[in-house]
């Protein structure tokens, strides 16, 4: 029943998708009272995606709470030890569900519009755009929401099948499987349950503010369609800016949740890995930027309009183009996030066709009619800055988009193509935060239109002069150089492939190429370094200075500060990343910055002495292992690192952060359960009175202590099934051995037995119900030890980890720094829809 609403559910939303999509196309056509007419259908049209879309939802939450597992969704998805929290986040953990969760804050936002579009209680200017722009922004809104409950609607056209729904059972997704031949209403006692790594609390918030930042960036393009419709090339902005900037801000910080999730909960050592999934996201917030910056240089002074447009669209189709790259699966093969292809290769391709058709194809129609600027901006012009900066910004998304896309062009030329490697990222997009950080503080400062040389150095003087007490102060107090100059600069920027040095290609000299190849990145951490700086004291001066006036203003400059203090934490974190090592461990994933430490041993390592203490088990039933730690300053305290083999054979290591103002102490374990795996097989081990010995099983590591007690002489043959006659000598050994597992301890007592005719015979004990068998296989008199055979197991290997721990100083910038970047948005979203309204 449940599926069976939530299908239809879904259908009836589809159908009224469409049915907007004419409706509001028609009442964009027809004028009057004509128009008023479609408009109202498209309004009833809406109300029934609503309906169906909440209803959809509705259905796969009872489904999931009520752990109904005939639906593969929630078997997939779901288990009943989940806790609330997570049966809750399950509804968007797998690739139907989050489509539906696209779908559902799609709707909530074109309610908004569709309230907007019959408010009247706006200045005359807004009701003119209302009336404007109204039914052709709910026709773009319509169609994407169409295309996105095509993703899950679950229909069959023929042979063509569109969407894959969230309410399929597994019978009809695995038909094929063994037990529905045998019986074809199984249902299965319990689910897979969620990913582990998916079961943290940021995973409750993270991808929602995700989905709500790309449907907003939907409403800046329907806008930007509507005014090429139109012909309003310019007053679209005006209504389209405050949904840019709330569309921003949430995405941005929606990404940075995502960050925030990989540092606390991944091993990898840092918060950003250039993963396609984590570029998804990225590089249409870019653009977005962009295009919100060039949507205030148009909305100020007329000028950049054409920016503004296809900045706009782009943002939008970059969106669908990333989900396209994830959702498709053809990047299964080089992100570990990527999902896998569910049949959506073709609909998704045709909708990134549809919306660049419609942006694109529009911006080419008009393009003649597009107004030119009476002139051209002055080179020292806030308009002329903040349009260079808008470009930087979405020629570092197109860098990114190109390094994600690269395994696709790959594939033209050779069957399994490798993805870029980090340092393309770094290399490429260093130089340009250079200049994004510059003309960020630059802008800020400079005057809409003309300024005279006069005035740029009374308004530059003060942030200039703390920009360079600052970023001396950071090279001269700080080991910058001796990390920086090659080889190993702390971000791992490096020459793009294929690069020939200047000087064997003959360009320079080759002194001054030896030069920039040593000092080359050093030279531009530098220039990061000022440029940020510069955009902290310049935007803080603007601030100032702005901010006694009038606090609504404010937006624009705490959002730089915000950026400002981003770079500065990404910068600081990065180029002073230590790790706490002697540079002699084991090879870990390609790094020996690492340090071994056995079980109850302390090691000493460039300062730092940690201790391994030993294992315990948390409320969930998972190990912890625990570690006592002194720093470089004496102070004491443990880590507790949380790993295991989850259910899906997969092991599961979560890092512990130790945070602080100045810096954080990250710390991951890589225990040696993660590198000997015990087989079935035999044990041989030599034991004295009062030795012990751990035996492991392929289930359990150690399973088994064995200590070696005494001799017994008195050996009853008959029990042993010995003939007395035949027997010389007989003598058993008396082990205890403990179950590791249960707790539980037992004595068992092999026989080592010579014959009169001096023959060997060994009579084995068993824990039959343990699978151990011991068998006493002889003695070494000089050492006074025995040698003992173990049936069943194998001798546990000594319990170490490897530690692999890093010190970061100032991250805390980063988190800082986007915590305020936000407000930024939130204080000029404010500011700008109540300009909207007048």
């Amino acid at each position: 029943m449940i599926g069976t609403v939530g299908h239809l559910s879904l259908v009836v939303a589809f159908v009224g998708s469409l049915a907007a999509v004419v409706a509001y196309a028609l009442a964009s056509r027809a004028d009057g009272a004509r128009s008023d007419e479609w408009a109202r259908v498209g309004r009833w049209s809406w109300a029934a995606v609503a309906g169906g879309t909440g209803l959809a939802s509705a259905m796969l939450w009872t489904a999931l709470f009520g752990h109904r597992f005939e639906y593969a969704y929630v078997y997939q998805q779901t288990s009943t030890a989940m806790p609330f929290r997570y049966q809750l986040s399950a509804f968007w953990a797998g690739q139907e569900g989050s489509f539906l969760l696209w779908i559902l804050m799609t709707t909530v936002v074109a309610g908004l519009l569709v309230r907007w579009s019959v408010r009247t209680d706006g200045g005359p200017v807004a009701n003119e755009n209302r009336r404007v722009f109204s039914a052709p922004v709910l026709a773009v809104v319509s169609l994407c929401q169409a295309f996105l409950l095509s993703m899950v609607v679950g229909l069959r056209l023929g042979p063509l099948p569109v969407g894959a729904s969230p309410f399929v059972t597994l019978a009809e997704k695995f038909p094929d499987a063994p037990m529905f031949a045998t019986d074809p209403g199984f249902v299965p006692a319990d689910g897979q349950g969620l990913n582990d790594l998916l079961q943290n609390p940021w995973m409750t918030i993270h991808p929602p503010t995700l989905f709500v930042g790309f449907t907003l960036l939907m409403v800046p393009f329907a806008f930007a369609v509507a005014g090429l419709y139109r012909r309003r090339y310019t007053q679209w902005v005006k209504p389209a800016l405050p949904w840019a900037l709330v569309g921003s801000g949430i995405l941005g910080i929606g990404i940075m949740m995502g960050g925030w999730w990989a540092y606390e909960t991944l091993s990898f050592g840092g918060w950003w890995a250039w993963d396609p999934v984590e570029n998804s996201s990225l590089v249409p917030w870019l653009f977005a930027v962009a295009a919100l910056h060039a949507m205030v240089v148009q909305k100020k002074t007329a000028a950049g309009h054409k920016a503004a447009l296809w900045l706009s669209v782009l943002a939008f189709q970059l969106v669908i183009y990333s989900t396209f790259l994830t959702r498709s699966g053809i990047l299964g093969d080089v992100s570990v996030h990527s999902f896998v292809d569910l049949g959506l290769y073709n609909q998704l391709l045709l909708w990134i066709s549809t919306v660049g058709l419609l942006g694109f194809g529009f911006l080419a129609w008009r393009w003649r009619d597009l107004p030119e600027p009476t002139s051209p901006p002055a080179i020292l012009s806030r308009e002329s800055l903040v349009f260079t900066g808008a470009l930087l910004l979405a020629v570092t998304g197109g860098v990114i988009a190109l390094g994600t896309s690269a395994p696709i062009f790959g594939k033209l030329f050779r069957d399994n193509p490798a993805a870029v490697p980090v340092a393309f990222y770094n290399t490429w997009t260093l130089p340009l935060a250079v200049g994004i950080a510059f003309l960020a503080g630059m802008g800020q400062l400079m005057w809409w239109r003309k300024m005279t040389v006069e005035d740029a150095n009374r308004v530059l003087f003060r942030p200039v002069v703390a920009t360079v007490v600052s970023t001396a102060a950071v090279v001269l107090l700080t080991p910058f150089v001796q990390e920086t100059v090659a080889p190993g600069p702390g971000l791992g920027v490096e020459a793009p492939a294929g690069a020939v040095a200047p000087a064997e290609a003959g360009l320079l000299p080759a002194a001054v190429g030896t030069f920039f190849q040593t000092h080359g990145t050093s030279l531009l951490l530098l220039l990061l370094l000022f440029a940020s700086f510069f955009m902290l004291w310049g935007n803080l001066s603007v601030m100032w200075r702005v901010g006694r006036g009038n606090l609504k203003m404010v937006g624009g400059s705490l959002s730089h500060v915000g950026f400002g203090l981003m770079l500065l934490g990404i910068f600081a974190s990065s180029v002073f990343n230590d790790p706490i090592s002697d540079g002699n461990g084991t090879d870990v994933q390609g790094s020996r910055e690492n340090v071994v430490v056995p079980l109850g041993r302390t090691v000493a390592a460039d300062g730092y002495r940690f201790t391994y203490a030993g294992q315990e088990v948390n409320d969930e039933g998972r190990p912890v292992y625990v570690m006592d730690v002194v720093d470089r300053r004496g102070t004491q305290f443990q880590t507790r690192n949380v790993v295991y083999k989850d259910g899906r054979d997969q092991w599961i290591q979560h890092p512990h952060v130790r945070e602080g103002v100045a810096r954080d102490l990250y710390v991951a374990v890589f225990p040696s359960a993660m590198s000997e795996t015990p087989t079935e097989g035999q044990a041989e081990v030599t034991l004295a009175r009062g030795d012990s010995v751990k035996l492991a099983t392929p289930a359990h590591d150690p399973a088994f202590t064995v200590t070696f007690e005494d001799y017994e002489l008195d050996v009853d043959l008959d029990a042993v099934g010995l003939q007395r006659d035949s027997v010389d000598l007989a003598v058993a050994a008396r082990l205890t051995v403990v179950n590791e597992t249960t707790g539980e301890t037992r004595v068992l007592r092999p026989v080592y037995v010579i014959t009169t005719d001096r023959r060997q015979q060994y009579v084995q004990n068993r824990a039959t119900d343990w699978g151990l068998g011991a068998a006493f296989a002889g003695m070494v008199v000089d050492e006074g030890a025995i040698n003992l055979v173990f049936d069943g197991a194998t001798v546990a290997q000594e319990e170490w980890v490897v530690v692999q721990a890093y010190e970061k100083p100032f991250i805390s910038l980063l988190w800082l720094g986007t915590g305020i970047l936000g407000i930024g948005f939130a204080i000029s979203f404010r500011r700008r829809l109540g300009e909207a309204r007048r």
